[in-house]
């Protein structure tokens, strides 16, 4: 799996190219190979905890983890919209 520039993107699955890693009543917290960019609003599509299908979301923080052979691994929060 190659590392996926996110920059313009504004909708987001879970899935491949990412996966949550804690959920709680106001923010997601996430881990994947997509490059976001803090304080972008992106439309969470399919099935998300705690957020019904379509919600909207604001990426709060985003940053690289680490770089492996696929290329580097991002992890942050994104705020539910409501």
């Amino acid at each position: 799996m190659r590392a996926t520039i996110g920059l313009g993107r504004s909708r987001l699955a879970l899935g491949r190219e990412l996966r949550l890693i804690s959920a709680d009543e106001h923010a997601l917290w996430l881990e994947g190979v997509i490059r976001l960019r803090p304080g972008q609003s992106v439309e969470l599509i399919g099935a998300w905890p705690l957020a019904p299908d379509r919600t909207r979301a604001r990426v709060v923080t985003w940053r690289i983890t680490r770089l492996g052979t696929e290329g580097p691994l991002y992890r942050g929060c994104l705020r539910l919209e409501r």
